[in-house]
């Protein structure tokens, strides 16, 4: 129930982020990660697809799930070798 915060503080800390995001919502992290810091959407609809350290946004259970694709599977208030089950609504990266 955590994740979005986990996933601000690894981005902040990472330094793909200058400063702390504002929204309270997993499922809103895609559209202030675009507006905000940068970052683009993916034509990506499989979770597996994802590069490393793209952001992944889904859908469900109210506020929804955000993880962060890692070199052996998924993060965010947990790691996981596999990806969340909910709908994925889209993967963030930065480019470049």
């Amino acid at each position: 129930m955590r994740c979005w915060r986990y996933v601000k503080q690894a981005l902040l800390q990472a330094g793909a982020v200058p400063v702390y995001p504002a929204t309270n919502y997993a499922c809103q992290a895609g559209v202030e990660l675009t507006s905000r810091y940068g970052f683009v959407r993916l034509a990506i609809n499989n979770p597996y697809s994802a590069p490393v350290g793209s952001v992944l946004v889904y859908g469900g259970n109210g506020a929804g799930h955000v993880e962060i694709r890692t070199e052996h599977g998924f993060a965010s208030d947990y790691r996981s070798p596999w990806a969340c089950r909910y709908k994925l609504i889209g993967v963030y990266a930065k480019l470049g």
